[in-house]
């Protein structure tokens, strides 16, 4: 079912409990506005709604004021929001952690209402501002990471503390690099444009006095999770939900090693069927990350400037990309960030595969997500699935076959993975590869 359908749905839904017509008006208003200005650029559904999605949404003040009531508006905006997930919920479109994390989310007015206050200038929050940005459990475990590290002569560091502090750069640093981080800032109401050039605003002054190990944490994570990649610079930035994907590709590759050879002509000789398989290599991940538009300001910026990544090509024309304790130590802080959305993800996937919904939506979420955390059994065993009940029973060969050999043995998908290519083998007719799966499934079952 299409948003659009659950929209009609959802309108039905509250007639039949005995909404009135403007309540029921204004929640189609809210769900409508969310899916046209945010879902679809972002291309999620109502199911799939996350924090990001969100908060984009809530940033869109201009919006909110035009169409949706502005502040009193707000509580207004939950309700509905509330309203629509207790339909998603009666309609077993989302279940369990789902369910909860949506009510968590769209529960909190508080939150919304100082955000909305903070957006238009009502009320100075740099104090509540601060203490965000460095007590969240992110920044504070990035302290602890740095305590014995100089940050001092981190290059974003030290570009953000000049910028802020009204130092000039010089002409060694007149790289378009200043002016997107320079965008950035301002979007993160750090700096302003007054005058025909830049002035720290109190945010900015109270985070230039943190001390070095504070102000490292608090700017990676402002960078990371806070800043709107999309306006950055003067360009168009319209991808800036992609752009947020090269933290997941880089964390889940260097949270367990410190460096990979990206060899492009190996890749280009890569065979047809081989691809599916590649497609969660890190090698694949790394180029698909620098190949997001305008990436190469959040690497330049976020992972080389702030010392947690080094790229340095080789004569043959190869691409090494390395870290060292330190970095590895980050790269594992940002993957535990990244855990709760994998785990959504990886339920949303599983429920759909079993209420038999889109096959085409669901394949192309699977890719997306290999491409972006990396492969595992279940996304995996997910991926056959899907392959077989579009009966691409090649393809879904190919890929069960590389689950079951690269799987633990003794885990429960495992046996969920050889049952889904025992099926697969014999639509194949592939008799032999039948009796010797069908054994190893029998030992299993037995232990």
């Amino acid at each position: 079912m299409t948003d659009k359908e659950k929209l009609i749905s959802f309108e039905k839904y509250m007639r039949d409990i005995g909404y009135d017509d403007e309540t029921i008006n204004y929640n189609i208003n809210v769900v409508r506005l969310l899916i046209n200005n945010v879902l679809f650029f972002f291309q999620e559904t109502l199911e799939t709604i996350d924090s990001y999605c969100f908060e984009e949404f809530t940033d869109m003040i201009t919006l909110i004021d035009a169409e949706l009531g502005g502040r009193d508006g707000i509580p207004k905006m939950l309700d509905a929001m509330m309203t629509l997930t207790e339909f998603l919920k009666i309609n077993k479109f989302i279940k369990g952690g789902k369910i909860a994390y949506y009510k968590r989310m769209f529960s909190d007015i508080d939150y919304y209402l100082d955000k909305y206050d903070r957006m238009t200038g009502r009320k100075d929050d740099s104090k509540e501002f601060i203490k965000d940005i460095t007590t969240n459990r992110f920044a504070s475990l990035v302290i602890k990471a740095v305590e014995d590290i100089n940050v001092y002569d981190i290059e974003t560091m030290d570009l953000i503390d000049r910028i802020l502090n009204d130092v000039p750069l010089g002409k060694e640093n007149g790289s378009e690099n200043i002016s997107v981080l320079k965008s950035i800032l301002c979007s993160l109401k750090l700096l302003e444009e007054k005058n025909n050039g830049f002035e720290a605003t109190k945010k900015g002054r109270c985070l230039s006095r943190l001390s070095a190990e504070e102000r490292y944490a608090a700017i990676l994570y402002l960078l990371f999770y806070s800043a709107g990649w999309n306006i950055a610079d003067s360009k168009s930035f319209d991808t800036d939900n992609d752009i947020k994907e090269i933290i997941p590709i880089f964390s889940s590759i260097f949270k367990d090693k410190k460096e990979l050879t990206v060899d492009i002509s190996e890749m280009l000789n890569i065979k047809e069927d081989e691809v599916l398989i590649e497609i969660s290599s890190d090698r694949f991940r790394i180029a698909r990350a620098e190949s997001i538009p305008y990436s190469k300001y959040f690497i330049d910026i976020c992972l080389k400037g702030m010392g947690l990544i080094d790229i340095a090509e080789t004569e043959d024309g190869n691409f090494i990309y390395s870290t060292n304790d330190f970095g590895q130590k980050i790269f594992k802080i940002m993957y535990e960030e990244c855990i709760y959305d994998i785990k959504i993800k990886l339920d949303i996937i599983g429920l759909e595969i079993r209420n038999r919904k889109d096959y085409e939506s669901i394949e192309k979420r699977i890719i997306k997500f290999i491409m972006t955390y990396g492969a595992n059994s279940i996304i995996w065993d997910y991926f056959g699935q899907i392959l077989l009940l579009k009966k691409n029973f090649e393809s879904a060969y190919t890929v069960l076959k590389y689950a079951y050999e690269n799987c633990n043995k003794r885990s429960k998908v495992s046996k969920s993975i050889l049952y889904h290519l025992i099926l697969c083998c014999r639509k194949l007719k592939l008799d032999e590869d039948v009796e010797i799966y069908e054994k190893k499934l029998q030992s299993l079952q037995k232990a």
